[in-house]
């Protein structure tokens, strides 16, 4: 047998090893995946539905149908985090953030998963994301508020002056104006709780 055709039957060869070998380490990857998401089933009494869902959000990642792919990703990462499992839902919701970078559920739900796991300047980041990609959602503006306020125990200037940004963002929205009334009114500033219940009557008489 010549030379070149002893090295071409040698790199055959060596290419079914190999998809042997891929293809092996690809189903005992699926089958400890499939083990990792049964055993949590027993993590709460209700466990058992959230895995089911687990499993069925990989049966459609597994088909041919990229289409299901986004929704697929956001599955597992909700239930996921149901089931305490944080870090890993994370993992999931970055590929379902790859799919759609600026969808509104998967970067509130990371930034939430952050801050669960006192990752406050990730938390911080996402939902800054958010007040830029939807301004007119207070819900965004909020949950920073309480963030600077409880976790980054920034100074009530900060405070203010983010809410302003807001303020302005969302034409003076009375949902935020009623935030900063309880903030101040907590703080015990009367001076801006009176500045700011103004501004809401004067709001509501628009």
């Amino acid at each position: 047998m010549q030379f070149k055709q002893k090295i071409i039957i040698l790199v055959v060869f060596i290419g079914i090893l190999l998809g042997f070998a891929l293809y092996g380490a690809s189903y005992l990857e699926d089958k400890r995946q499939v083990s990792y998401f049964q055993s949590l089933a027993n993590t709460r009494s209700d466990g058992q539905p959230y895995v089911d869902e687990l499993l069925k959000a990989r049966s459609q990642l597994k088909n041919k149908d990229t289409t299901n792919d986004f929704a697929g990703y956001v599955s597992l990462g909700v239930n996921l985090n149901i089931l305490g499992e944080k870090q890993e839902a994370l993992t999931y919701y970055q590929k379902a953030l790859a799919i759609d970078p600026v969808s509104l559920l998967v970067l509130n739900n990371m930034a939430d998963i952050f801050s669960d796991l006192g990752q406050y300047d990730n938390a911080e980041a996402y939902w800054l994301k958010l007040t830029q990609l939807y301004p007119d959602k207070t819900m965004f503006w909020r949950s920073l508020g309480y963030l600077y306020r409880y976790r980054l125990q920034k100074s009530s200037q900060e405070i203010e002056d983010f809410f302003k940004k807001g303020l302005s963002a969302t034409n003076n929205s009375p949902d935020l104006i009623s935030w900063l009334i309880s903030y101040f009114e907590e703080t015990r500033n009367n001076e801006k709780f009176a500045e700011y219940a103004n501004l809401l009557n004067a709001k509501r008489k628009q």
